[in-house]
């Protein structure tokens, strides 16, 4: 995608894999890179709302709040009690802290006796976008599975599984050494104020549609409609985090329509934003969909089977600091990746992809709980990203828990 992956591809290949979207083309035809970039660059999507990126309430703002196991308990126990209905704006969110542009649309998900947690959904603003005229056959795709653990020099094992790619100069001992650590970082389950925050520095990612053998090789892999996009990916993980007792917070402003170059820098903005009006946050997690084509331009779906049905495969991005990169707090960020990675891994074993250790940032300076999750890559499937928003949701959660005070 837009990241120093080391990914074993040519440096065309690394090139494309770092822009959201590849048109590839066949074997005897190589991709043009030069246009491949040109429209990366360019692309502007239509906004169904104001162009202005940098406010707080520009986007999908969700507050995913979880029940309290005393409250779920009692239900479960007496399904015939009523219960009260959710107030549709819980006291510590004012109607200035989720202020919405246009359109000023308010939608409130009542909870019922099953349900594990509820939604207060503000300022959806959904582009919707018919995928489906992207049928075309042009482009086969290969489905890849990455060996979640692969062997070689810059390969470390993590205990419960999984592994540790090691992009950096540091010594592998040294990094394995830190794998081991515990994270420092602390949550409070059940609680009425938000301990997560999930968002999309590359809002417009999106995915397949239809088998996922083919791709149209006019399909940028973009998209502004939040339900064919990392945006959906990330709303299945919320819900999953919050009936394991998570408070989430799940924003969708669109950063990458407007300048991909500035994307990092409007949702940095929208970041700092969120986490100085909830400083309760202790985790972002950046969704984003890789970007991933062998050398001949054949566009590329990281994918294996779980529990007899497909899903992407997921990786984690861990930044190190450098001469360059200042992420100063960046080996507590490493200690919470590796919590998660063998959460996720020895749950679905082979969901994952090598976490990826590298001097990077990706506004990781932020929070000591920042990590970068890669969920698939542009050859996957909606409902293979969707189908692994569900399991690691699951997984991750139980991570969550495992920390919480």
């Amino acid at each position: 995608m837009k990241k120093h992956t080391c990914l074993q591809f040519t440096a065309a290949a690394v090139i494309v894999a770092a822009i959201p979207f590849a048109i590839s083309k066949a074997i005897d035809n190589p991709p043009d890179v030069n246009r491949i970039m040109a429209a990366a660059i360019n692309f502007t999507a239509n906004p169904s709302f104001s162009t202005e990126i940098s406010g707080f309430g520009n986007g999908n703002l969700i507050l995913y709040k979880p029940n309290s196991p005393e409250a779920t308990q009692s239900t479960s126990e007496n399904p015939n009690h009523q219960t009260e209905s959710p107030k549709t704006e819980p006291s510590h969110i004012t109607e200035a802290e989720i202020i919405s542009t246009e359109p000023p649309t308010t939608i409130c998900e009542e909870t019922n006796s099953s349900d594990k947690s509820y939604i207060i959904t503000q300022n959806i603003c959904d582009d919707p976008e018919d995928l489906s005229i992207f049928g075309s056959s042009d482009l086969k795709v290969r489905k890849t599975t990455f060996d979640s653990n692969p062997d070689g020099f810059n390969f470390i094992p993590l205990t419960m599984g999984g592994r540790i790619r090691n992009c950096t100069e540091l010594d592998n001992d040294f990094v394995k050494s830190e794998a081991q650590i515990p994270t420092e970082i602390k949550l409070e389950a059940y609680s009425d104020q938000p301990q997560v925050l999930i968002m999309h520095t590359h809002t417009t990612e999106s995915y397949l549609v239809g088998s996922g053998d083919y791709q149209d090789e006019n399909y940028t892999c973009r998209t502004t409609d939040s339900t064919q996009s990392v945006v959906a990916v990330g709303q299945k993980m919320a819900e999953k985090l919050a009936e394991k007792g998570i408070c989430v917070i799940h924003d969708g402003t669109l950063h990458d329509r407007a300048d991909f170059n500035k994307a990092y820098a409007y949702s940095e903005e929208t970041v700092s934003e969120i986490l100085e009006k909830y400083p309760s946050i202790k985790v972002v997690f950046d969704v984003h969909r890789d970007g991933i084509v062998e050398s001949d331009g054949t566009p590329v779906a990281a994918v294996n089977t779980i529990n007899g049905k497909e899903a992407a495969q997921v990786m984690i991005i861990s930044a190190a600091t450098d001469g360059y990169y200042y992420v100063p707090n960046y080996l507590q960020n490493f200690h919470f990746a590796c919590l998660l990675q063998q959460y996720m891994e020895s749950t679905n074993p082979g969901i994952t992809r090598p976490v990826l250790f590298q001097y990077c940032n990706y506004n990781q300076h932020l929070t000591t709980g920042s990590l970068l999750l890669e969920i698939g890559s542009q050859g996957n499937t909606l409902e293979q990203a969707l189908y692994t928003g569900e399991l690691i949701g699951e997984s991750i959660g139980d991570a969550l828990m495992s920390i919480c005070e």
